[in-house]
């Protein structure tokens, strides 16, 4: 019952609860929930603006459970890859979508940790402040944050992580495709592609069986294609 309701308060953000329950039992702070989150994780989890709190009541459940002995690093694997794992940045930029919160945690020592996210949602000023704060644009996951917003449609996000200075001619290592590769294949609309080439990428590079965008640009029907890339 008590590892129920310290989760339950963590969740509420309801700061006095959790004290209450620690001052009785210290040890639960060491829980976690069905999907191994320990209390950190769950509060920078949690949507202040949902529970119509202000922001202050995040940061400072946040605040407590580190002052308490909560490590500001607390790592759990989301996938089989050991490059799978997050930390508590992430589930503050992917879960809660708290800038306050990512400030404090990385001001506290936190790694900047929630690229792929902040790009998913096209959280611009979110993957701004990661930048900032030291994020690896070059981090890989399957594919760099980059390729990975650029394949996922996401080019609002794709564009601004390239002006953040991107590689834009990363290449997929199973495959060697770039993002102009990806581009000409899914048939994305010929600006982007223009865009792309204007800000770095080559359309020259060739994949693993040794075609370039170019090359596949060129065995379209639609030439649009080809002309975008001679930009």
């Amino acid at each position: 019952m008590s590892k129920t309701r310290i989760i339950e308060a963590v969740q509420n953000l309801d700061l006095e609860s959790t004290k209450e329950l620690l001052t009785t039992k210290p040890e639960l702070l060491n829980v976690t929930d069905r999907g191994n989150r320990n209390l950190l994780h769950l509060a920078c989890s949690a949507s202040y603006e949902k529970l119509e709190l202000p922001v202050s009541a995040s940061t400072r459940m946040v605040n407590f459970l580190l002052d308490r002995g909560l490590d500001v690093e607390s790592t759990m694997q989301v996938g089989k890859e050991e490059c799978d794992t997050v930390n508590a940045v992430w589930f503050a930029v992917c879960r809660g979508r708290n800038p306050a919160v990512v400030k404090l945690l990385i001001k506290r020592g936190g790694t900047p940790n929630g690229l792929y996210a902040a790009g998913w949602y096209e959280d611009l000023p979110m993957l701004d402040l990661l930048i900032r704060a030291g994020a690896d644009l070059e981090v890989v996951v399957g594919f760099t944050p980059f390729l990975a917003c650029w394949c996922w449609k996401k080019f609002e996000a794709a564009k601004f992580l390239a002006r953040k200075g991107a590689n834009v001619n990363y290449q997929d290592p199973k495959t060697g495709k770039t993002a102009l590769h990806y581009g000409v294949e899914k048939e994305f609309d010929p600006a982007l592609l223009t865009w792309l080439v204007r800000n770095g990428a080559s359309p020259d590079i060739e994949d693993h069986e040794g075609v370039s965008a170019k090359m596949k640009a060129s065995r379209k029907r639609n030439k649009r294609f080809l002309t975008a890339l001679d930009a």
